[in-house]
């Protein structure tokens, strides 16, 4: 990150004992500007001048020349912040308000750090929790502190308190800034959707046409809608606004790679597969590409291709969730291979233990290792979630049940799978092999033969239905 180097002016005392007249003289003398110079609350009004004039450079040149002058060091640096930010210079607009939130106090400090934080915020900066909290601390309630607070809070998952904080900063005078950190409260509360935030971003973009931020999160909310097409401009916009910003750009060329996986919903896997693979030519240091030509490549069934990309994929971004979840996923249904497919399951599952489809797909890895014990723990947390109502995770316990030998406790659980998909052959199958472990043939035949009917081919378990129903007990 660039570095100001900021100039004080040092004070030169007088030996002890000189005379106090002289003193006074000095000091008066020192208050005036030489012959010819500009008085520093001269060079700020001058910049507002030149900004109001469109002449930004120009402005910046005097705000610089205040910044060396201790007298305005901190309104001088506040400002150039905010008119570096405006150009989207944001490493320097960091480096202004760091230097402001030094020189200022009271609501100028809370102003300098609070939009400091921010933009930490948006370039991932870890400082940007320290530094909220500090403007925080300056101005208790002010509108950047405020909006400042509540990014934090919904970074955090704290959907209520960044909601709370956000609709105070508004109250305040947040402006466009606070109607953004709303947006993101909101969304991280759970209680608006991608479709609803798109009408609030709409509006910050129409009352703030430089907000960088609406325009990227814009671009992500319609990702969101599966509309990548529809996202290609905002995300180009932010990027041509935000030269110096890695987040926007990376952002452009991950809405590129959304958009080529479209082609996949129109049946064109090798153009998909085409277009990937020239965007991870051009940057291929960028983990979501790998991962979108990856997910292009199993489309096209190119297992083995599709785990060299998602194993460098998750090299490049160890936390990436849906790049392990891929990974295992590949493994354990293309390759047959669950072996390979627990270890990124599991890592996948302690990235986001809330998903249930990573965890009902551990549950099956470990079934396939023959690991039933930890596939019923597996499973049990899936069905038990509230609102889970597909049928793959009672399948899955139901044979991790059977695998164990816990044919009673297979049997509900199967019963609730057939109650959900009632045209799997796959669960009435392992129903019928519970029953064969009770002992039971009357419902072996019930639920084989359902299965049968169903289109179920596995040899072992027809050729036992053939031996029962013609009379052959269980033994």
């Amino acid at each position: 990150m660039k570095r100001w180097v900021w100039l004080l002016a040092l004070s030169l005392a007088l030996p002890a004992g000189a005379d106090d007249k002289k003193k006074d003289e000095k000091k008066k003398d020192e208050k005036k500007p030489a012959a010819g110079a500009v008085a520093p609350s001269d060079l700020l009004k001058q910049a507002d001048e030149k900004t109001a004039a469109g002449d930004v450079d120009g402005a910046l040149e005097l705000l610089r020349k205040a910044q060396g002058i201790e007298a305005t060091a901190g309104e001088a640096s506040l400002r150039l912040g905010r008119a570096l930010e405006a150009k989207y210079d944001l490493d320097v607009a960091i480096d202004a308000y760091r230097v402001a939130g030094e020189k200022l106090g009271g609501s100028a400090k809370g102003e300098a750090l609070g939009r400091m934080a921010i933009l930490q915020d948006a370039r991932g900066m870890a400082d940007a929790t320290a530094t909220a909290q500090a403007a925080s601390a300056a101005d208790p309630g002010g509108p950047w502190p405020t909006i400042a607070m509540s990014r934090l809070r919904a970074r955090e998952g704290k959907g209520d308190e960044a909601v709370d904080l956000a609709q105070k900063a508004a109250a305040a005078g947040g402006g466009a800034a606070a109607s953004t950190a709303l947006g993101y409260a909101q969304m991280a509360r759970g209680d608006m959707a991608a479709a609803e935030a798109e009408p609030l971003l709409q509006k910050v973009i129409e009352s703030a046409p430089g907000a960088v931020d609406a325009y990227k999160e814009m671009a992500r909310v319609k990702m969101a809608l599966n509309r990548a097409s529809d996202a290609v401009g905002d995300a180009s916009i932010a990027a041509a606004m935000a030269e110096n910003d890695p987040d926007a750009q990376r952002l452009a060329i991950e809405v590129k790679a959304a958009k080529a996986l479209e082609s996949l919903g129109q049946g064109q896997g090798a153009i998909a597969v085409q277009d990937l693979t020239a965007l991870r030519d051009q940057n291929p240091e960028l983990a979501e590409v790998r991962l979108a030509l990856a997910k292009a490549l199993v489309a096209q069934r190119q297992a083995d291709a599709a785990i060299v990309e998602l194993q460098k994929a998750a090299d490049l971004d160890p936390k990436n969730a849906e790049t392990l979840y891929q990974l295992g996923y590949v493994n354990l249904v293309l390759k047959g291979n669950p072996a390979g497919a627990v270890g990124p399951l599991e890592k996948a599952v302690a990235l986001d233990p809330g998903n249930a489809n990573y965890r009902t797909n551990l549950g099956a890895a470990l079934n396939g290792q023959k690991q039933y014990d930890r596939a019923i723990a597996e499973l049990g947390k899936v069905t038990a979630s509230p609102g889970y109502n597909r049928a793959e995770a009672w399948i899955y316990l139901g044979q991790a049940y059977v695998g164990a030998k816990r044919y009673k406790e297979a049997v509900p659980a199967l019963e609730k799978a057939t109650a959900i998909a009632p045209n799997s052959d796959q669960a009435y199958a392992t129903l019928g092999w519970a029953y064969f472990g009770l002992k039971d043939a009357d419902n072996f035949k019930k639920a084989a033969g359902k299965a049968r009917s169903l289109g179920y081919k596995e040899p072992t378990l027809l050729q036992y239905l053939g031996r029962i129903e013609a009379g052959e007990p269980i033994k």
